[in-house]
């Protein structure tokens, strides 16, 4: 049964209150985005908090959430640099955060953050659809923490599952976490999935794909977007994600748009089967989201268009 009221749920949890009430002296602005994320999800906040928080006090520091707010305003300070002018060149600033600041940041983001929190409710869907098949075949690009693989192998048990970061700090937080989680399930990690070309080892290979929080980091996303087509077999789908004006230290490509989005998959053959928006917002969005939708995520479920299957 959902809990009643946010307070409620501040004393049935507690190490959320405690991270909540540090948030909530520190910054009103960040705690109302935090407490936004329970009032569209009561019930299924709870879940992801017992997930992630139990972690993050085990693996950093006592002033986690001092760190966590130092990151999020060195990235509002970058917004508001990119939102005087919009553009590639004001997107990132190309400066370096710690592994570990990073790796905070996005955990603690995923309960505090309601764009982000829905984007991996979007995921856990996605995933769960996939678990109709027994088996299959399954790569996260850009695993980052681990939250995503520790869904994958919760969902998807009898899946071959593959882990793929380019930073070898990342990889190994996220190894840390799994194992904190107690995961059991195999999962095969390497430092770099080909993006540029589908080379013979991964053409068609795979039931599905992740491609979460990624795309924004590469300098040709279409042609990565592209190349992921080719290492589908022909019923294999993509889980992508866009941040759609959205700054930060290592975005490369900027989305202006949803349009530009939905270009971009379509002109890589790609065909969208659902899609969802995730806004960056303290407020209730609207039942259109696409109406005034300016920042945030832009989330969907492709896989390759009829006329390019068996090419």
């Amino acid at each position: 049964m959902a809990v009643e009221t946010f307070e409620e749920f501040i004393k049935a949890n507690s190490l959320y209150g405690m991270a909540f009430g540090r948030l909530d002296e520190a910054s009103r602005l960040l705690a109302t985005s935090a407490q936004l994320v329970y009032e569209l999800h009561p019930t299924e906040l709870g879940p992801v908090v017992n997930d992630i928080l139990p972690f993050v006090q085990h693996a950093y520091s006592d002033d986690y959430i001092g760190t966590y707010i130092s990151r999020v305003s060195d990235m509002a300070r970058l917004q508001e640099i990119f939102d005087a002018n919009p553009s590639s060149s004001t997107l990132s600033d190309g400066s370096v955060v710690p592994t570990e600041a990073y790796s905070l940041s996005l955990l603690l983001s995923i309960i505090f953050t309601n764009h982000r929190f829905e984007i991996m409710q979007t995921l856990e869907k996605f995933l769960q659809g996939l678990a109709a098949a027994p088996e299959g075949r399954i790569a996260s690009i850009g695993c980052g923490t681990g939250y995503e693989l520790k869904l994958t192998a919760k969902l998807l048990p009898g899946w071959s599952i593959e882990g793929y970061d380019i930073d070898e700090e990342m990889r190994a937080e996220a190894q840390r976490f799994l194992q904190f989680s107690r995961v059991s399930k195999a999962i095969h990690f390497a430092e770099e999935f080909p993006l540029h070309e589908p080379t013979q080892q991964v053409a068609k290979r795979y039931d599905a794909i992740i491609v979460c929080e990624v795309l924004e980091h590469l300098h040709e996303p279409a042609l990565a977007l592209t190349t992921l087509r080719e290492c589908l077999n022909d019923q294999g789908v993509l889980f992508v994600t866009m941040a759609i004006n959205l700054a930060q230290e290592d975005h490369i490509f900027l989305y202006p748009d949803v349009d530009s989005c939905r270009r971009q998959i379509h002109e890589s053959g790609l065909e969208i089967h659902t899609e969802y928006l995730t806004p960056q917002t303290i407020r209730f969005p609207p039942p259109d989201r696409e109406i005034g939708f300016k920042k945030g995520n832009y989330v969907a479920i492709v896989g390759k268009r009829k006329e390019v299957r068996g090419s």
